[in-house]
């Protein structure tokens, strides 16, 4: 029952996405000043004056580019660890079970991102009318949140990471820069309130799926020594 958990979480988080999608479409809509129509067009607009007068957007789109880089280096730690345990053991076969999955959930990420780069939903604050560019989801607080969540986890629960301290050390370096990231695209004026929002709900909903296609799939706590056994026998 514990592993069906997760399963059930990622539904409600896709089908939170797929309703909050339809609201966006449909709930005080409006025309905005780039001559495309916005959804929850009054709230969009006060958040975006609150962040325009705190002055620091530009700053804060900085910070966002490095932090969605930070997450690509999540992603070499990993690659680096698979081609590590592939030179180990001499076979696909034979590594660790979770890498398979993670490259899964790696394709479903850029899957949704190329579909809502091709499926507009709202259109980026910045953008001009002759030069309209997609904004919702966020595909960089989706893309970046993601990639930290999905890799801090694998690091944590499937490559046998004793150190507590290591541990607290990823646990609080994963929720720092995933709420950075989310903050500092918020504050970037790049997309429009409910572009974020819906980018969360969406990274959330990928990240529990994940968790529950590990713990349906893969052995409880897959370690090293897993995979010597099966080599043995």
């Amino acid at each position: 029952m514990r592993k069906q958990v997760f399963f059930w979480l990622s539904i409600a988080f896709f089908t939170s996405f797929v309703l909050w999608t339809i609201l966006v479409k449909t709930v005080d809509v409006d025309v905005c000043y780039n001559g495309s129509k916005l959804g929850f067009y009054h709230l969009n607009y006060k958040f975006g004056d609150l962040v325009t007068e705190f002055g620091k957007y530009e700053f804060m789109r900085t910070v966002s580019d490095i932090l969605l880089y930070v997450s690509f280096g999540y992603v070499g730690i990993l690659v680096i660890v698979g081609v590590i345990q592939i030179i180990k053991y001499k076979s696909l076969k034979k590594i660790n079970p979770i890498f398979y999955f993670l490259a899964g959930a790696y394709v479903l990420v850029v899957i949704l991102y190329g579909f809502f780069e091709l499926v507009h939903v709202n259109y980026a604050p910045d953008s001009l009318a002759e030069n309209l560019k997609a904004s919702y989801p966020s595909t960089h607080v989706f893309v970046g949140g993601c990639f930290f969540l999905l890799n801090s986890y694998v690091l944590l629960k499937f490559l046998w990471v004793k150190d507590n301290l290591f541990k607290t050390l990823i646990h609080l370096s994963t929720v720092i820069l995933t709420c950075l990231l989310v903050l500092t695209r918020l504050l970037a004026v790049k997309h429009w309130l409910t572009d974020i929002i819906g980018s969360v709900i969406l990274m959330l909903a990928v990240y529990f799926l994940f968790i529950g296609m590990c713990r349906w799939l893969i052995p409880t706590e897959v370690k090293d020594e897993y995979i010597e056994l099966k080599e043995e026998e």
